[in-house]
């Protein structure tokens, strides 16, 4: 499980270089490894959720998966090629599945390698203005596929810098959630002087989104300071973690209120806004009405709107669908919904303050960002929300969630003002 997520994290982190020197030296298969990584823990996932622990929810997301795929099969008239690549898009969320009960960030030597790629990536960011990267522009070709494997982006005559990833949206995710892992282990010193440079990266990216929730997860860790006190901060993170599910309102809302009024007119800055409320957010569901009326209900499939369905026929009616709730609600229709509605209730027994954290993030992120192509990103919900799949099975036993990350951001951890451990200290693994 560990080395499957620090292998995504550093192939998304490091895409352009990695796919480069993979170029180079012929070894471009290597890049699916971390893919067949995540199949055998989709198969380790089912197996303990459906035999072992018999938990409902776990047994409901499985099947839901698996009909989804055969729905998908039949909406997008998937190939072989298509049905392996739609495969791939969905199964690194099962790799944060199975960190139910477990943080990623309980071994030392784990967060040392989560901080080099931190660094490497904040630093390709800020030297990316002032060097061409190689891999600029490169293409790859995948199975008789070719596609380009770096995207070099303009926002308003402005290039958008993509670092070490070679994609602008990838590398600012990539800061951003990176530190969000690693701030409680560091001191307040550290982190407070490294605000500006991450601050600075993810400005490099143009990318508004993450910087705005850069912002607000500095706020929230202020915040927490002048709280001091692990049960206050408890107390806050859930709420603001429960408040975020609000931001699943926000493109229905958008949409009730603005579609069809001409925001652009009013400012340049709100043409890309515009632009989902008025397209992007509603054709897919439009599209499907027309053409699969049923999958309004049990979705359209696994992969549908996003990348996978461009290996399809159905290539034609592709949007770029910028939201993750949505786009995944389409795909899996109402199983999905209880599934939000089972993680909400989650939060509120949720113990980890890291995962309280990044459900604030992720949530505020996804509005904008449809978090699947990007395997990290797909992999980062599968964690965050992994406990899930845990609570009636603990229940059951009266067992009690283990505490794998800094208690409440409490002692030794810089949140709530305790002697500063750092990236030095290792804590118990979770029993």
């Amino acid at each position: 499980m560990v080395i499957a997520f620090l292998s995504f994290a550093a192939r998304d982190g490091l895409t352009g270089a990695v796919r480069y020197f993979l170029a180079l030296g012929h070894l471009d298969m290597l890049w699916f490894v971390p893919d067949l990584m995540a199949f055998g823990l989709v198969v380790v996932f089912a197996y303990q959720q459906i035999f072992v622990k018999k938990n409902p929810i776990g047994i409901l997301f499985v099947f839901a998966f698996i009909f989804s795929l055969g729905v998908s099969v039949y909406f997008m008239k998937s190939d072989a090629l298509a049905f392996v690549s739609t495969i791939k898009s969905f199964t690194p969320m099962f790799i944060g599945f199975c960190f139910y009960n477990r943080s990623i960030t309980e071994r030392r030597w784990v967060r040392q390698v989560l901080l080099v790629l931190l660094v490497a990536s904040a630093a390709g960011l800020i030297l990316n203005p002032y060097m061409e990267y190689p891999w600029a522009g490169q293409t790859i070709t995948a199975f008789g596929v070719e596609k380009q494997a770096t995207k070099l982006w303009w926002q308003g005559g402005e290039v958008r810098f993509g670092g070490f990833a070679g994609d602008s949206t990838m590398a600012a995710f990539m800061v951003l959630f990176l530190y969000a892992f690693l701030a409680p282990y560091m001191s307040l010193a550290i982190n407070v002087a490294s605000w500006p440079f991450l601050a600075l990266a993810i400005h490099t990216s143009t990318s508004k989104t993450a910087l705005g929730i850069f912002f607000i997860y500095v706020m929230m860790f202020v915040a927490a300071k002048l709280l001091r006190y692990p049960k206050r901060i408890d107390t806050f993170l859930r709420r603001s973690a429960l408040w975020s599910f609000v931001a699943l309102l926000v493109p229905p809302v958008l949409m009730l209120a603005f579609s069809g009024v001409n925001l652009e007119g009013l400012s340049p800055t709100l043409m890309s806004m515009a632009d989902r409320i008025n397209n992007t957010w509603q054709q897919p569901f439009e599209t499907v009405a027309q053409l699969f009326p049923v999958g309004l209900v049990i979705g359209c499939g696994i992969g549908c709107f996003a990348y996978p369905m461009q290996y399809t026929p159905m290539a034609e009616y592709h949007v770029p669908f910028d939201n993750f709730y949505m786009t995944t609600f389409l795909m899996m229709g109402f199983p999905f919904l209880i599934v939000v509605l089972y993680q909400i209730y989650n939060v509120r027994l949720m113990k980890d303050p890291i995962r309280l954290s990044l459900v604030v993030l992720f949530n505020l992120y996804s509005i904008t960002i449809q978090c699947y192509g990007p395997s990290f990103a797909t992999l980062m919900y599968g964690y965050i929300f992994s406990e899930m799949f845990s609570i009636a099975w603990r229940r059951e036993r009266g067992i009690q969630p283990a505490l794998t990350s800094p208690s409440s951001f409490g002692v030794g951890a810089s949140w709530s003002g305790g002697a500063d451990v750092g990236l030095k200290a290792g804590r118990q693994p979770a029993q």
